[in-house]
C-alpha cells in the first residue's frame, strides 16, 4: 500500500496543457448545453440569467471532467502507466459548428463527435517485471471504465446533499450533468481517423474492444441509474445495476442463440 500512494505522489499531476485542454473542452460543452437549455441562439433571452447558467454550468461539467480524468490516472498508475488527456482539437470545431448549424436546438449531433480523450504510456519503474509488459486490452478497460465511475460516484454525493436540502434544483441540474457526462462517455465513438491509439476512441470505446459482454453490464447500468433518478429520484444504484445484469444476461442468451 505505500508502494501505491507513493507511485501516486511521485506521478499524479496535471500538467498545463492539460488544464488548458480541459478547459476549452469544458468551455465548448458549456457553451453548447447553455445554447440548448437558454435558446440563446434561437430566441431573445435575459443575459444575467443566461450568463449565471453558463457559469454556473461551466463549474459542474470542469469538475465532472477533471475528477473524470483524475480517477483514471489513479488507476493508470496503479496499473503501471501513465494517463494524460488530450482534446481533439477538430472534433470540438465541428461540435461548435454543428451546434451553429442547428441552433443548439439539436445537440445530440454535435456530442456525437470526440472531443477529447485520454493517452496512456508506460510507466517503467512501475510497469518493471510485470506479466505481459505492453499495453494491453484489459488494462485499456480498466482505464476506460474509471472515467464514467467518476460521475457516478459524485451523483451518489450529490444525491446525498439533494435529498437532504430539499431537492434543490441546483443541485438537480449538477446531477444532470454528471449523469449525461457518464452517459455520454460510455458511447463507443472513435476519432474521425484510423483509430489505433487510446486517444483516437472514448472510454466506452476502450470497453467495448475488451469485452462486449462487460460493455453492455456497464453502459446499461450507468442508463438504468440515469433513468431510475431523472424519473423517480431513485439514487439507488445497487437496484440500477440488478437491472443491468438482467439486460446482460438477455444479450448473452441472444448472442448464444444467434451463433
Amino acid at each position: 500500500m505505500y508502494g501505491f500512494w507513493y507511485s501516486i505522489k511521485e506521478n499524479y499531476s496535471f500538467s498545463i496543457k492539460e488544464l488548458t485542454e480541459l478547459f476549452w473542452t469544458t468551455l465548448a460543452f458549456t457553451f453548447l448545453t447553455t445554447a440548448y437549455y437558454t435558446g440563446i441562439l434561437y430566441k431573445p433571452v435575459i443575459l444575467e440569467d443566461t450568463l449565471g447558467f453558463f457559469i454556473a454550468l461551466f463549474i459542474a461539467i470542469f469538475l465532472g471532467l477533471y475528477l473524470h480524468v483524475a480517477l483514471q490516472k489513479v488507476v493508470g498508475i496503479k496499473l503501471g502507466y501513465k494517463v494524460t488527456y488530450t482534446y481533439w482539437l477538430n472534433g470540438i470545431l465541428i461540435c461548435l459548428f454543428l451546434g451553429l448549424l442547428t441552433f443548439g436546438m439539436v445537440p445530440l449531433l454535435s456530442i456525437l463527435i470526440l472531443p477529447g480523450a485520454v493517452t496512456i504510456e508506460h510507466l517503467p519503474k512501475i510497469r518493471l517485471g510485470k506479466f505481459r509488459y505492453g499495453i494491453n486490452a484489459k488494462d485499456i478497460a480498466r482505464v476506460s471504465l474509471a472515467g464514467p465511475l467518476a460521475h457516478v460516484i459524485i451523483v451518489m454525493f450529490l444525491g446525498i446533499f439533494y435529498l437532504s436540502a430539499g431537492r434543490s434544483e441546483l443541485i438537480f441540474q449538477f446531477i444532470t450533468v454528471n449523469l449525461l457526462l457518464a452517459i455520454y462517455s460510455m458511447l463507443p465513438i472513435p476519432k474521425i481517423d484510423i483509430p489505433t491509439r487510446m486517444d483516437s476512441a472514448s472510454d466506452g470505446l476502450g470497453i467495448f474492444f475488451f469485452s462486449r459482454t462487460i460493455y453492455v453490464l456497464c453502459a446499461f447500468t450507468i442508463l438504468f441509474y440515469a433513468m431510475m433518478i431523472w424519473i423517480a429520484s431513485i439514487f439507488s444504484f445497487v437496484t440500477a445495476f440488478a437491472m443491468a445484469v438482467i439486460m446482460t444476461i438477455v444479450y448473452i442468451v441472444s448472442m448464444d442463440q444467434k451463433n
